[in-house]
């Protein structure tokens, strides 16, 4: 398919595109099984001083089950039969399209992207159309070749999530330590209009920054908290290497 923009597509305005609401939220445990509230929800305490060892930890590290990538959409129906009063109307559900945050990233950086391919599965069902990501070729073959040095540096970034986000504000911070476990998420769903057609999704969230002084406990909470991505790099030697970053990576979490 060819994403290059023609002519008569640039002078096109933008479409319509709401603020995006919360409408609920769920926790998935370390077992990936679905947990109605926010019982995985962390909040970021930034220390005074950052001095962690990110090799450390390894024998309390816990990494996701391959029988995860088989998940597609299983969290996100059940959140769905679970708030019907919310998301259902007339039996039918409200949303045109129900997915994932990381497919809407995935759609958008398209024309920007000339390395990695994708593949979609779409399913309409009752007049909603639930999309999915499916694993390339080529990206279960990335899987299959990856060094220790690899998965040395994906662990890298749930040991600092660990390390920065705290369970409760008066926790005093969570430690690499005290056991590290991939398979468990926190997930905001959010819903919003894209001209015409109402978006339902689920976005998978690091923590919050929480200015409140008190435990969330409700969505009304949530919604006055700023959301938070963390992230762990390395220290670019030259202007490629920041280039890279800022082209392949930094668009990731945008």
């Amino acid at each position: 398919m060819d994403f290059r923009r023609r002519k008569d597509d640039v002078s096109r305005s933008f479409p319509k595109f709401n603020r995006p609401q919360i409408i609920g939220a769920f926790s998935v445990d370390k077992e990936r099984e679905y947990k109605t509230g926010m019982e995985n929800l962390k909040h970021l305490k930034i220390p005074k001083k950052l001095g962690f060892n990110l090799n450390l930890g390894d024998e309390n590290y816990f990494e996701k089950k391959a029988c995860s990538n088989d998940e597609h959409l299983n969290h996100i129906t059940t959140f769905i039969m679970k708030n019907k009063e919310t998301v259902i109307d007339d039996r039918k559900l409200k949303a045109k399209f129900v997915c994932f945050r990381g497919l809407l990233r995935l759609i958008m950086n398209t024309p920007y992207e000339n390395r990695e391919t994708w593949l979609i599965n779409a399913i309409k069902f009752r007049g909603s159309i639930y999309l999915c990501a499916e694993e390339t070729t080529e990206k279960k073959n990335q899987k299959m070749n990856e060094t220790l040095q690899d998965k040395k540096f994906q662990r890298y970034g749930f040991k600092f999530e660990k390390h920065i986000l705290q369970s409760s504000l008066g926790d005093s911070g969570d430690s690499a330590n005290s056991g590290c476990y991939e398979a468990e998420e926190f997930c905001i769903m959010f819903q919003t209009h894209l001209n015409n057609n109402l978006i339902l999704y689920g976005a998978e969230i690091d923590g919050v920054k929480n200015d409140m002084k008190e435990t969330i406990e409700n969505l009304e909470d949530l919604q006055k908290c700023t959301l938070v991505e963390v992230k762990v790099k390395r220290r670019e030697n030259n202007d490629r290497q920041l280039q890279n970053y800022y082209k392949f990576k930094s668009r990731n979490w945008w």
